[in-house]
């Protein structure tokens, strides 16, 4: 068992620390330290300033921490000091940052960091979400027994974040003049939350050095306490694992840290520290679980009410249903005596087709038809006014010219060459030329 479980944990801690004492690797925060350092994709309290300036974006209200710490060495006990605040810029979207870290230890020197960042977003148009990013601007001085140096840099990150939960990073820090040696670094950042688990992974490349770092969170009681783990940062000693507890009682949240040593409780490394913050305008604890508690009543009788609306909805789909299915029947009832009267006259045009195509084969002898009877002659014509010879000559004869005729018939009755009104004259037989004209 015992070879086992240093196997076990050698999974998730293994690295050597080719940076062992060297204090610009170290990085405060009791919470940040207890997940291993791997934080610059997590990066949501003010301790972000320290690991990634686009951090500060992901705080929505004015906050500070303070947190002291102890690091157990094979050199000396260091000690560690540090400040993080965080507020909105006033009347932007930007979250302004500002971080002190002191190291103390009497063989290696000391150390102090001023940080000053600045967080913002803006949204690519193709992933269509927020992408994060932030500057730092950096004072470092560190001082040993033989010289010291004042150094002046500038650090930057960016955080990409997914629907899924997924968050990755990428910072570039320690870009600094006047400390003697070179110290950027560049850390590429992983975290993923899942139903209140977080698992976070850090690689750190300095030069020709890089190395792994590992973080694990589980929320518990509504997020009241968070539990962690994760492989701490050695100081000139063996490596070991970092433990850690988070109380969040907002507004106060406290996150403690403790380690136990790799090889043995008997090995002089590890950390231990605690940090102590307070989060302004924002709802205690006990207000956000009712509030949230609410929140989720008020979201539960949402889907009922949602529900009880589509059941409604389902309900009179079916009396919809049920009185078309009616119509239809009847509809249907309707169509099918058509169909039998259509048939019936179906039948009908079948047999009168028969019979005409009988016929049509033998056909009836046609009867000629008698010869028209003969027209009477003459004929008696009343004078009315304004008749004239020829107006009547055309209307019996068709032929105007033919008036002579009538005139010869009668002479008698003419007056100045027009028939004498209320006279009856005797039309005569048409000339024999005329008759098939008149006819």
């Amino acid at each position: 068992m015992n070879k086992l479980a240093p196997f076990m944990l050698g999974l998730l801690l293994s690295a050597a620390n080719a940076a062992a004492a060297d204090l610009t690797f170290l990085r405060p925060g009791a919470r940040a330290n207890a997940l291993g350092t791997a934080f610059t994709s997590v990066a949501d309290d003010p301790y972000t300033v320290f690991y990634n300036p686009a951090g500060l974006r992901n705080l929505d209200s004015v906050e500070n921490r303070f947190g002291l710490a102890r690091r157990i060495s094979t050199l000396s006990p260091t000690g560690e000091v540090s400040i993080a605040y965080a507020r909105p810029v006033p009347d932007t979207s930007r979250i302004a940052g500002l971080g002190y870290h002191a190291v103390r230890q009497a063989k290696t020197g000391d150390m102090d960091s001023l940080y000053m960042g600045l967080g913002d977003s803006f949204v690519l148009k193709y992933l269509q979400r927020p992408v994060l990013y932030g500057v730092n601007f950096k004072i470092m001085s560190l001082r040993d027994p033989e010289k010291s140096h004042l150094g002046l840099g500038v650090e930057g990150g960016l955080i990409f974040s997914s629907n899924m939960g997924l968050k990755t990073s990428l910072a570039l820090s320690d870009l600094a003049i006047g400390l003697g040696r070179p110290l950027t670094a560049l850390t590429i950042g992983n975290s993923y939350r899942w139903r209140g688990n977080l698992i976070a992974m850090d690689l750190k490349m300095r030069g020709s050095y890089s190395e792994l770092f590992y973080g694990l969170e589980r929320g518990l009681f509504n997020n009241l306490l968070q539990v962690r783990a994760g492989k701490g940062v050695t100081l000139g000693g063996p490596d070991y694992l970092a433990l850690g507890l988070g109380i969040n009682t907002t507004p106060w949240i406290i996150d403690l840290t403790a380690s136990i040593p790799w090889k043995g409780l008997d090995q002089s490394a590890g950390l231990y520290g605690a940090s102590v913050g307070y989060r302004f305008d924002a709802p205690a604890f006990a207000e956000r679980f009712v509030g949230e508690a609410g929140a989720r009543a008020g979201s539960l009788k949402t889907q009922i009410d949602e529900l009880r609306a589509q059941k409604a909805g389902l309900d009179n789909s079916i009396a919809t249903y049920r009185a078309n299915k009616g119509v239809l029947e009847t509809d249907l009832t309707i169509m099918q005596s058509r169909m039998r009267d259509m048939e019936a006259r179906l039948r009908e045009l079948d047999l009168q087709i028969i019979e005409a195509e009988h016929r049509k084969e033998n056909p009836k002898p046609v009867k000629a038809a008698p010869p028209p009877k003969p027209e009477k002659w003459p004929k008696l014509h009343k004078v009315e006014a304004g008749d004239t010879l020829r107006s009547i000559a055309s209307r019996y004869y068709g032929n105007p010219n033919l008036w002579e005729r009538i005139y010869e018939a009668n002479q008698k009755y003419i007056s100045r060459g027009l028939p004498v009104e209320g006279a009856v004259l005797e039309i005569p037989a048409p000339p024999a030329r005329e008759m098939g004209d008149v006819r």
